[in-house]
């Protein structure tokens, strides 16, 4: 067996061998993972919920709690349009010193932390078996959305490594990556060290080709430092996946079909359906990823839906809400959040990239002055960690 399929059998073997008898551990080891279709996903995603907040509310006392306030009973999840009662953690939560980890868990647990988009920053704790899970969803999105079969491509990577920054969740997975598929990186503290990755994308268009990964503004980088010494012609060989947002450099930011163009332009790619984006989040446990169609496509063992920002209640498909998420794969910490993300989703969609399911549409992050506004509501959301009383409209 080559070392590529050694490895992947190694992956394989892992997540097999962990916890062997939960459903989700299957659901992920499955080849065609994305392609079971949306009523069996449905069906499905019942079981895995149902399974994982009866874990967190025997192994966590607070969410236990917090579920109790609110009424709430597992057992009662019959139907797809249940698991909107699923109490959310809402991701300021994860912000501040909340009780997360599920006590249930034995061995060590890390702690993973955001970039802190607003100022400040979350902290989730991840056992091995969360991150070895989550590591499979990156492999399920890696195999049937951005197309590879094989480990053996080439990771370039435009971002910041543990040896930067050893807690932060970008930096951590992207070392884990690059445990499974050969991966280098070329931000040297603050400076991307831009003439030697463009001699080695130079090398992959020779080669098996390269997945270029990096946040947007570190990829418009490039693009500039092309514009002026030269653009490439890659073809083929490349493929660029965004991960993250603008961050702190968000008064640059251009729109997705501007960075594709920047990117097709200044790598000559063959077109914008080499350009991909990701969806994750510290507090979110799965990855999401845009096909060559640019559709952002839902892990068929998440759940997500979009909620009023001011009432917090379910709105219809294909209306901008606060979108929400229930992950069953984390058991370290309770995988049911409510982001800081407005976006859309529309149910069962058949994507002409030849998927059939959820497909999400992220638009924009809540502002420093909606999160104020929110904040009564999401207290009230999480009174019942606290002990605080929560008032009659959020129950």
């Amino acid at each position: 067996m080559t070392a590529t399929g050694t490895a992947r059998a190694a992956v394989r073997a892992t997540v097999r061998s962990v916890e062997a008898a939960a459903p989700v551990d299957a659901l992920l080891a499955r080849d065609d993972v994305y392609r079971i279709g949306p009523a069996h996903a449905a069906a499905l995603r019942i079981e895995l919920m149902r399974a994982s907040v009866s874990a967190h509310r025997a192994g966590n006392p607070h969410y236990d709690a917090y579920c109790r306030r609110r009424g709430f009973e597992e057992h009662r999840l019959a139907s797809e349009g249940d698991l909107a009662d699923v109490p959310l953690l809402p991701s300021a939560v994860f912000k501040r010193d909340a009780a997360l980890v599920s006590t249930a868990v034995t061995g060590p647990v890390l702690a993973t932390i955001s970039s802190g988009t607003q100022g400040t920053v979350s902290t989730v704790p991840r056992c091995d078996v969360t991150l070895m899970r989550f590591f499979a969803s990156v492999a399920a999105g890696n195999r049937e959305l951005l197309g590879h079969e094989r480990l053996d491509r080439r990771v370039l990577h435009v971002g910041p490594t543990t040896a930067d920054a050893p807690d932060l969740w970008i930096a951590y997975v992207m070392a884990g990556v690059g445990v499974i598929m050969p991966s280098r990186s070329y931000l040297n503290g603050s400076a991307v060290d831009l003439p030697r990755l463009v001699a080695d994308l130079r090398r992959g268009a020779t080669g098996s080709g390269v997945t270029l990964i990096g946040p947007p503004p570190l990829l418009v980088d490039l693009a500039d430092h092309l514009d002026a010494h030269g653009a490439l012609r890659l073809g083929a060989a490349c493929q660029v996946v965004s991960i993250g947002g603008w961050k702190r450099r968000q008064g640059e930011s251009i729109d997705r079909p501007t960075f594709r163009e920047r990117m097709v332009a200044a790598l000559g790619l063959h077109g914008p359906g080499q350009v991909r984006d990701t969806y994750n989040m510290v507090e979110l446990n799965s990855v999401l990823f845009e096909c060559a169609h640019h559709a952002l496509h839902v892990p068929p063992w998440v759940h997500v839906s979009a909620r009023d920002p001011r009432t917090l209640r379910l709105l219809p498909d294909g209306h901008v809400g606060l979108l929400a998420f229930l992950d069953p794969t984390p058991i370290s910490y309770p995988g049911f959040v409510l982001s800081d993300d407005f976006g859309t989703l529309t149910r069962a969609v058949p994507c002409a990239c030849g998927l059939t399911g959820d497909v999400v549409a992220v638009r924009r992050r809540l502002s420093r002055v909606e999160s104020r506004g929110c904040a009564l509501k999401l207290d009230t959301l999480t009174a019942g960690q606290t002990g605080r009383p929560a008032p009659e409209e959020s129950r």
